[in-house]
């Protein structure tokens, strides 16, 4: 199955097994073949496959048990997503359950959003990515978001095109740099005029807004973000115990 959009090839093999699903191909109750097969006939690595049924998973289509394989166990993804917040990798996660579209890339001076009070650019400049997240399997947009960085990760702009699933996973790519620390904060707000009518939602509705701030190891900002939220599809849960 070669790449025929700019869009990863995992998340095209994850859409085509959910339309082969829906179109009644493996019902549900059905066990998909066995991953070194399904691989085969699809032309594609089992990193990929596995990438892609992952996806399938997390959004309750699919049920992977050992012993048993690959079960269907819906026709349609989760409309909504719930972003645990219990850890670095859960918070992160809502990147592997939506895509980003970009739609804006700019160089910025000054402070271009009050989020970065504080933070000094290297270079002087920023640079703010905006884009729309849509839930996996789903075209409805979830979340209006703008991503900041400092211009000297501007390496990662030739792969800013169509969707992605981060900003700050192409910074890992290019310059090796992950996340170590992320801090967030999160508030009630009235979506801007533009949000609403993205969002498909009614002037003046309420959404929830997230800001972010990613950090590297050595304690330098990665990237900042802002995101806004349709509540009825995405939605925070925060759990602690006394040993974090």
């Amino acid at each position: 199955m070669p790449a025929t959009s700019s869009e990863p090839l995992y998340r095209q093999v994850s859409q085509g097994l959910l339309q082969r699903i829906q179109a009644g191909e493996w019902a549900v109750g059905t066990v998909l073949p066995k991953e070194v097969d399904l691989a085969k006939a699809l032309g594609i690595s089992r990193m990929t496959l596995r990438q892609a049924l992952h996806i399938l998973e997390k959004n309750g289509v699919v049920q992977r048990q050992k012993k048993v394989g690959t079960r269907v166990i819906a026709e349609r993804p989760v409309v909504s997503f719930v972003q645990h917040m219990d850890g670095l990798s859960s918070s992160l996660r809502l990147a592997g359950q939506t895509a980003m579209r970009i739609d804006d890339v700019q160089t910025l001076q000054d402070l271009p959003d009050q989020g970065l009070h504080g933070f000094v650019s290297a270079t002087g400049h920023w640079l703010a990515v905006a884009g729309v997240r849509r839930l996996q399997g789903s075209s409805q947009p979830c979340t209006c978001s703008t991503v900041y960085l400092d211009h000297k990760y501007a390496g990662i702009v030739p792969l800013l095109q169509g969707e992605v699933e981060s900003v700050c996973g192409l910074v890992e790519r290019v310059y090796a740099m992950p996340v170590h620390s992320i801090r967030h904060r999160i508030s009630a707000c009235v979506l801007q005029p533009d949000q609403a009518r993205t969002l498909s939602l009614p002037l003046g509705a309420a959404g929830l807004q997230v800001q972010a701030w990613l950090h590297a190891q050595d304690g330098s900002l990665i990237e900042y973000v802002r995101s806004v939220h349709n509540p009825a599809l995405i939605c925070i849960e925060l759990s602690s115990d006394r040993n974090t």
